[in-house]
């Protein structure tokens, strides 16, 4: 019960009130009960020494009749008894109160008169059993009063306690909630006194906490996001450097044979000059492959920065066919271009020309004979067509992966080092221009939108 007592604010409050009010009024009942009687006692004192010097006044010289008279009705209105004697008679009033004398008057006076027949002594004693029934009164009534005090107490506490506490315990339900970060709940702040400043400060606080909880929120998913993201070029990196070590490693490893043969004259590496020739092809293949690395890795830096100018795209196009038509109709293909003049577009135009170079080229080598290579700008889209081939959707996937080639024998002959179109979508992507390739089972269309 005690520990009840102690974790809850309504029985707490309850309790203090009901002893409060009950002392209280178990108290103003005691002082009323010891102040009346003697209030009452004092006040029939002052009047009846009033009125009774004012008897002793008017009994003077008159006959002993119109003295008892008088006396008698004094008696009979103050509750009193009196004795008059002289010399050779006594009259007697109020038999039982002068009996009662020792014990319940609280007031005897005695005078001497001068009445018509000579002079007699008056002793009149005033009765204290009016006082004393009062206070006995009050004593009976004590129970009584105690209960109906305690009763009133208890409603007029238990009203009070829920009146002061209602809005404390609404207070801590919410922030009951708030603790376990369900910020929906607001309190009430209709109330203008200290309660409604905690509930206006508690709404201010968990209004603040949601807001800070939210930036918390998306922080963490923007670093989620990061961290992913940073996995993501970790292993890029990481592939890419792999596919870097298989590329370069078989280049070297035909060098290092052909330097070995030729050292030790070994069979047809005799013929050095022949041999030399060759070696020097594949050193070349490998030195465009360290180009071309090179150049893709640092595009993909966080470092690099575009050189950015207004960009001739109708001229930049026109110059990447001329470059290209030559080697079309070697390879005996139909080479056509459809340009509008007068497309300009916002980017680096080395690294646009380079991307639109690949395009055309791998269109280029990558179809066969009587192909038909078709490049169409029109506004500020590209369009590099090839008939003659066509690509699955699993590799149209993959394609701009650096090193994946569609031909996975990954011979020479019929590929290059598969960083071409990895090179072109990073110099888009820097520049923010959307790209796709589409293929059909006739024709492989790349469409750039500047």
């Amino acid at each position: 019960m005690i520990r009840k007592i102690k974790s809850s604010l309504w029985l707490k409050i309850f309790l203090l009130l009901t002893v409060l009010l009950f002392a209280v009024s178990l108290l103003l009942y005691g002082t009323i009960m010891a102040v009346m009687p003697a209030s009452y006692r004092y006040t029939l004192t002052t009047n009846y020494a009033g009125q009774l010097s004012q008897l002793i006044t008017d009994l003077e010289y008159q006959s002993v009749d119109d003295a008892t008279q008088k006396i008698y009705e004094f008696c009979i209105n103050h509750n009193a008894g009196a004795l008059l004697s002289g010399s050779q008679t006594s009259f007697t009033f109020g038999r039982e109160i002068l009996d009662e004398q020792e014990q319940d008057s609280f007031q005897t006076a005695s005078s001497v008169l001068a009445l018509a027949d000579g002079t007699y002594t008056l002793q009149i004693m005033m009765s204290a059993r009016t006082v004393n029934q009062l206070t006995e009164t009050f004593w009976r009534l004590l129970p009584i009063i105690g209960i109906a005090v305690l009763a009133i107490s208890l409603i007029v506490s238990c009203s009070v306690t829920r009146l002061l506490t209602k809005p404390i315990l609404e207070i801590s339900d919410i922030s009951k909630r708030l603790t376990v970060l369900d910020l929906t709940w607001r309190c009430d702040t209709s109330r203008t006194d200290e309660v409604g400043t905690l509930a206006l400060n508690l709404n201010t606080m968990a209004a603040r906490l949601d807001s800070t909880l939210k930036e918390l929120s998306a922080a963490n998913e923007e670093l989620q996001a990061d961290i992913e993201k940073e996995r993501w070029q970790e292993k890029l990196r990481v592939d890419f450097f792999r596919a870097v070590s298989h590329e370069l490693k078989t280049p070297i490893t035909i060098l290092k044979g052909e330097l070995e043969g030729m050292i030790y004259q070994v069979g047809e590496y005799k013929n050095r000059d022949t041999h030399l020739r060759q070696s020097l092809r594949t050193v070349n293949d490998m030195e465009l492959l360290v180009r071309e690395i090179l150049s893709a890795s640092r595009m993909a830096g966080n470092d690099f920065t575009l050189t950015l100018s207004d960009v001739d795209l109708s001229q930049l196009v026109r110059e990447c066919c001329r470059k290209w038509q030559g080697t079309a109709e070697d390879r005996e293909q139909v080479f056509l271009s459809e340009m509008e003049d007068g497309c300009i577009c916002r980017g680096d135009m080395a690294l646009l020309q380079k991307a639109v170079s690949n395009i055309i080229g791998n269109a280029v080598t990558h179809s066969p004979a009587q192909a038909e290579i078709r490049v169409k700008l029109t506004g500020n889209t590209l369009q590099v067509r090839n008939s003659g081939v066509s690509i699955d959707s699993a590799d149209l996937e993959k394609i701009f992966e650096p090193f994946y080639r569609v031909d996975h024998s990954h011979s020479r002959d019929t590929g290059g080092s598969g960083l071409g179109l990895y090179i072109v979508k990073t110099i888009l992507e820097r520049h923010g221009f959307s790209f796709h390739m589409d293929s059909t089972i006739y024709e492989v269309c790349f469409t750039i939108t500047f």
